[in-house]
């Protein structure tokens, strides 16, 4: 399965964010999946390919050219696709992806899942997004999806399609159980 892995290209302050993205790239690779994301070899982005690529998974890599110029791009990647913007950036990510996960990260990572969000609502070929909410980062989201579907935008349905958890083992427990 191809786990496509949203995520902040930088480290942000708590540690956990790390150690979970760590634990993420490991399990991909012990567990035979590929992951697919940004390219970058900075921040979270660069800690869950490197887990990746050391416990054994091939790994893609999407990367505007313009990060590429800029010199942080991962170098031993399965495959680099260079495109030219963000947004044929998450298209390609998009075809690429099986599963779909936010770890904690900045308004790109909330733009790249929002993108799922839609699409999982809409019925585009994703049935479920996960978000890590390690240490309740994406709390406030969460309360955000509930009020929709309490003032009526968001169905119970759907709602439980955006999938809250608080660890990587939480979330290979709901990947591998669906």
């Amino acid at each position: 399965m191809n786990v496509v892995v949203y995520c902040g290209s930088t480290f942000g302050t708590n540690p956990r964010f790390r150690e979970e993205a760590r634990a993420l790239g490991r399990w991909i690779g012990e567990s035979g999946n590929r992951l697919v994301y940004g390219g970058s070899s900075v921040g979270l982005m660069g800690v869950v390919s490197r887990a990746a690529l050391d416990a054994g998974a091939e790994v893609d890599g999407v990367e505007p050219q313009f990060f590429i110029d800029a010199g942080v791009e991962q170098h031993d990647l399965t495959n680099l696709f260079v495109v030219q913007t963000m947004a044929e950036r998450k298209t390609k990510m998009i075809e690429l992806g099986d599963v779909f996960v936010a770890l904690p990260g900045g308004v790109g990572t909330l733009e790249e899942i929002s993108e799922i969000a839609s699409r999982v609502r809409l019925g585009l070929g994703q049935d479920a997004c996960y978000l890590l909410n390690v240490d309740g980062f994406y709390e406030p989201l969460k309360a955000q999806l509930a009020l929709m579907e309490q003032e009526g935008f968001l169905s119970p349905e759907d709602a439980g399609r955006y999938r809250f958890v608080s660890s990587v083992g939480e979330l290979v427990g709901m990947i591998t159980s669906s």
